[in-house]
């Protein structure tokens, strides 16, 4: 998979497919080289990397694009 197909899938898509990589034996760089994508990028869009395994963040950083579902109503 490369850089932009990752990007167009859904959150659950990304977590899944992140820690699919762990299971399967790749190394937090192997993904990172894989998917042409950084540590900061996966943070910005809200993933970290602990213990050997991905988590999700529980609200999204400022500097990404999508809405967090946590706006307030009218925005």
């Amino acid at each position: 998979m490369d850089r932009q197909e990752f990007l167009n899938l859904s959150d659950d898509e990304r977590f899944n497919f992140l820690n699919s990589e762990v299971a399967a034996g790749k190394s937090f760089s192997q993904i990172q080289n894989d998917l042409g994508i950084n540590k900061e990028e996966l943070a910005r869009i809200g993933f970290y990397y602990v213990g050997n395994k991905f988590m999700c963040k529980p609200m999204k950083g400022y500097r990404t694009t999508q809405r967090s579902g946590n706006e307030k109503q009218g925005e």
